[in-house]
């Protein structure tokens, strides 16, 4: 059974002073736990020595695993430069009154927050119960946090793993999650033992060497606090939207008309909270209209972004659908923004006039999804809003030269440039395309979208950008970015897995029959004109032979659960992966066709299961249960052995050692530890199938198919975090 040590921090005032704890660059909020662990070690010596129980504690907490945080927003203030006496007085020996001759300069960029909103640190943990009581009692001791003048209390209590959760998820705040290696200091085995020869050697820093008849006095720095740096998740929360009529009927608005639709639904939802939560009109003013926003709400600002349906040449690309992108330092209640849009009917921002449908909420972001892909080249379908690149405007019988064009076409490229470091995109693009007109079939010149006179159609450039390595969408840029201009679409991304997402549940025991359907579907789908199938897609060679190219070179199936069980819980899910992302030594061959097949399937007929139509191929990304990463991976169908066991071989090392030597192959670190259950022999041998618990010394990125029948759903592990 898993519980959580909760600790809830306060401060006196709302106010944070502290320094690099890795969040937000230099400004650290929230104060990381590696300065938490400091001041409840501070907290809890007495007489310069720790009790044993208090150390024994502390020594249990850092070698946990680093917490989840919830912590309120903040608006960061200026920062403010004061000179200070340095610790030197001896540079101008030893005279106080020349003391304005050693003051150096000490810089000061407060956070402000809400007082009365608490931080909170949860440390999941399966043993420890008495070393996490008392740190509570730690906890109590707490006196400050951050700089010398952040002064703070804290309690600390244990609770069970879903309470705990329910406390996080209620919280105003956003919630961060630990994510591997990055910035933050947390602590870890040895902290504790850093933190006291830190101590005992920042008391004796100064010593006398005696040289002859005459002593010198000698500076020696003390050693740092030795922490591990643990990064932290904290993504943009989204609400889904789509435009309905009275009957349930989508109510599509042109492109071109993506501005005043947003501007008169931002406005709306604006007016509805102000009237709800009257007290808080500027907040909403400044974080939702824009209105008195200077730089530092910029990273705080609500976007709304319009959601063209795409996919085709010949798909209509109206807007149906919208979602409302909330940073995660935005102090707005995300249920409060959600109550504020749902319902809402978009009208002309400059009229008033009400257009057909409203503002229906969902949960269908699939969509929205083809905006949020990584990728390394991007086009637009708004056109970005550039103010320092205006053509002049023709009139009649009025023309441009090549030299005059290119002028133009260069500073539009500078302002693009500009456009991505103000939107937050810190990747400088390899190669930029501006142009007038649309680079999608069904787009629209830059010129025919409506802005209401709030940006000059002069200024509207579509916009192409080609990066060197990934980006993560959406990707939005220029001056109208925060209503709806500027708006770009992943190109050319070719996902590794991608999942079905089925609409019903199938019984678990129809894995096979609806892995089998699924493979025939796609192998139809990747006929060529003569009827053939390649190897990517049947696991056989042009002559009828199966696969020898030594690695595997021909896609996993898998129909994946959504239950904790190994074998139990409904299949809600179809999931095909690329050769290359789950055997890392097979080549990167066949990425478009793997692309071009998977993203064919709309419909699949598998017999007695059921008929599922309106299928899409989402990308399964990290964070995933199936891509990790994680140090444990549980079993989630039988691991099928690749050889016979013999009759002198014990089933159960057999088995270990031959998902061993499989790891080994697919180009995985060796696991550690591997347990086994379900074991299960045949009469006569034969291979033998469990299911497996693997663990690896370091995190590892999935998706992890392993064993004989691995291409049809056999030996398919799940991700294992603890909650």
């Amino acid at each position: 059974m898993t519980d959580t040590l909760l600790i809830t921090v306060r401060f006196h005032e709302g106010r944070y002073h502290g320094e690099g704890d890795g969040f937000h660059g230099k400004s650290g909020w929230p104060p990381s736990p590696g300065r938490l662990f400091q001041a409840l070690v501070a907290g809890a010596v007495r007489g310069g020595s720790l009790l044993p129980e208090d150390q024994r504690a502390l020594i249990w907490l850092e070698k946990c695993d680093p917490p989840k945080i919830v912590a309120p927003a903040v608006r960061r203030g200026r920062a403010v430069r004061s000179f200070v006496p340095n610790n030197d007085l001896d540079a101008v020996k030893g005279d106080p009154s020349r003391v304005g001759e050693i003051r150096v300069g000490k810089q000061w960029c407060p956070c402000f927050f809400d007082q009365k909103v608490p931080i909170l640190y949860a440390w999941n943990f399966e043993s420890g119960l008495a070393e996490a009581e008392r740190i509570c009692d730690i906890a109590s001791r707490l006196y400050q946090l951050g700089r010398g003048i952040d002064m703070a209390w804290a309690s600390g209590r244990v609770l069970e793993s879903e309470e705990a959760d329910a406390i996080l998820g209620a919280h105003p705040g956003s919630l961060r999650v630990p994510s591997g290696h990055g910035n933050t200091p947390t602590p870890h085995g040895g902290t504790l033992d850093s933190l006291v020869e830190r101590h005992r050697r920042k008391r004796t820093r100064l010593t006398t060497e005696r040289i002859g008849r005459k002593s010198r006095q000698l500076f020696a720095q003390p050693p740092k606090a030795s922490f591990r740096h643990t990064g932290y998740d904290a993504p943009p929360r989204h609400l889904h939207f789509e435009l309905r009529g009275p009957k349930g009927e989508f109510c599509p608005r042109p492109l071109t008309l993506a501005m005043p639709l947003l501007v008169g639904l931002r406005d709306a939802a604006a007016s509805r909270l102000h009237e709800y939560l009257p007290s808080q009109f500027a907040l909403f003013e400044r974080l939702i209209i824009g209105k008195g926003a200077g730089r530092q709400d910029l990273g705080q600002r609500i976007r709304i972004i319009p959601v063209p349906s795409i996919g085709t040449q010949h798909t209509d690309p109206s807007i149906r659908r919208l979602f409302v992108e909330v940073p995660a330092d935005c102090p707005i209640r995300i249920d409060d923004l959600k109550w504020a849009f749902a319902g809402l009917s978009p009208c002309d921002p400059q009229t008033g006039e009400l257009w057909l449908g409203n503002l229906s909420s969902t949960e269908d972001s699939r969509m929205a999804a083809r905006f949020m892909r990584p990728a390394r080249t991007f086009r637009t379908w708004t056109p970005a809003a550039l103010s320092g690149a205006r053509r002049r405007r023709l009139t009649i019988g009025d023309t441009k030269d090549a030299g005059e064009r290119s002028r133009e076409e260069a500073l539009a490229r500078k302002s693009v440039v500009q456009a991505l470091r103000h939107a937050g995109v810190r990747v400088r693009p390899s190669a930029i395309r501006v142009q007038r007109e649309p680079f999608h079939d069904r787009g629209a010149q830059a010129g025919q979208f409506d802005v209401s006179n709030r940006f000059s159609k002069h200024a509207l450039w579509h916009v192409e950008l080609r990066f060197d390595k990934p980006v993560s969408g959406p990707l939005v840029i220029g001056d109208g970015r925060f209503c709806g201009l500027g708006l770009m679409e992943p190109v050319g991304f070719f996902p590794d897995v991608v999942a079905f997402h089925l609409g019903s549940r199938v019984k678990s025991e129809d894995r096979p029959e609806i892995v089998r359907h699924f493979r025939r579907a796609l192998m139809a789908l990747a006929r060529d004109d003569a009827g053939n199938v390649g190897r990517l897609f049947s696991g056989h060679e042009r002559e009828g032979g199966a696969d020898n190219q030594g690695h595997h070179a021909h896609v996993f199936l898998a129909a994946d659960a959504d239950s904790n069980g190994a074998h139990s819980g409904s299949i809600t899910r179809l999931v095909v992966a690329a050769p290359w992302a789950v055997d890392h030594k097979a080549e990167r061959r066949g990425r478009r066709a793997f692309d071009e097949v998977t993203r064919d399937l709309v419909e699949l007929r598998a017999g007695r299961v059921g008929r599922f139509d309106r299928l899409t191929a989402l990308p399964v990304e990290d964070g995933d249960s199936l891509i990790g990463p994680a140090l444990i991976w549980i079993g989630r169908s039988p691991y099928v052995a690749t050889r016979n066991l013999k009759k002198r071989d014990d089933p159960t090392e057999f088995l270990r050692a031959d998902v061993v030597a499989e790891c080994v192959r697919r180009g995985l670190p060796r696991p550690t530890k591997v347990e086994v259950s379900n074991l299960h022999v045949g009469p006569k041998g034969g291979r033998p199938s469990a299911t497996l618990n693997i663990r690896f010394a370091v995190k590892v990125l999935g998706p992890i198919m392993l064993g004989r029948d691995s291409h049809m759903g056999g030996g398919l592990f799940h991700a294992f975090r603890q909650s």
